[in-house]
């Protein structure tokens, strides 16, 4: 993963998927900027990132690892 990279978020409620640009990567999670939205995502278990905005859950499953 690296910055500017763009991926597939997941929303759980919705069951869509949208992309989004990788803005910030730290220890334990990454900013994601949708549209005119950042979400941020913690890192849950090896791959699977999850996060919330505005009531939604959105996750993000990282495959490079």
């Amino acid at each position: 993963m690296r910055i500017d990279q763009e991926i597939l978020i997941h929303c759980t409620d919705t069951e869509k998927d949208v992309k989004g640009k990788v803005i910030r990567l730290y220890r334990g999670g990454l900013d994601v900027a949708v549209q005119n939205a950042i979400i941020k995502l913690k890192l849950k278990n090896n791959n699977l990132y999850v996060g919330n905005l505005h009531g939604l859950e959105f996750t993000f499953i990282d495959k490079e690892i």
